[in-house]
């Protein structure tokens, strides 16, 4: 499998390309403009996860596309069974973001970004109550305190797909540098007792006790 390569209709592909945290230079669009040109159909998707497509690429172009994303130094990926790509709001420059919005997503997905699960895992990270409904779509979702200023609440479990569930509010605000912890500990639970295709969602709920065991956690940390 070549992650970040997406089967489409007519035996044709999409190549993922990751930016940092939904943010491309203006040298990188250019670089993705000249490869769509060459390479696919001419149009590019932008996704709800801060990627971009390169759409129509034939089979038989396949592998010179892919060499060709790789030379203009274009980050490809954010498929398979795996943690994708943190999305960040705009909350770093919008003027209701409470917090540094981006650089925190970039630190999470550098840390978490590409390792291996049971099936997808999303992480988001948002500004302001204005997202609040992302945050509960994602399998953890980061928001920051509405009742203890500078501290993080987290929503787990959320899913969107054709069963839509919303995540679970853990009710412990967590300081900043605790939130990586958290999130470590919920893929190690995911990875010990998930199997392929479970979301993080049927595994949590198919074992109530892990629910327990992930709040004892997180109380724990913020005492």
């Amino acid at each position: 499998m070549i992650f970040g390569v997406l089967p489409q209709k007519k035996n044709q592909y999409a190549l993922r390309i990751l930016g940092n945290c939904g943010e491309f230079t203006s040298e990188e669009l250019l670089r993705l403009s000249e490869l769509t040109a060459k390479f696919g159909n001419g149009k590019i998707t932008a996704t709800s996860r801060g990627t971009f497509e390169l759409n129509g690429v034939s089979e038989s172009e396949l592998e010179p596309a892919i060499e060709a994303v790789q030379a203009a130094k274009l980050r490809l990926g954010g498929t398979g069974a795996t943690v994708r790509a943190v999305v960040a709001c705009k909350g770093t420059d919008c003027r209701k973001g409470m917090f540094d919005v981006h650089a925190f997503a970039c630190r999470l997905d550098k840390e978490f970004y590409g390792i291996d699960v049971p099936k997808k895992f999303k992480i988001g990270v948002f500004g302001c109550l204005n997202s609040l409904g992302k945050a509960m779509a994602q399998d953890i979702g980061v928001m920051p305190s509405f009742t203890e200023p500078g501290k993080f609440e987290i929503y787990i479990g959320g899913l969107l797909g054709n069963r839509p569930v919303q995540g679970k509010h853990i009710p412990v605000p967590l300081k900043e540098e605790m939130v990586a912890d958290a999130i470590r500990y919920v893929l190690d639970i995911y990875k010990t007792n998930g199997i392929y295709p479970q979301r993080l969602r049927t595994v949590l709920d198919d074992k109530k006790e892990l629910w327990q065991q992930i709040n004892y956690y997180f109380k724990t940390m913020a005492k």
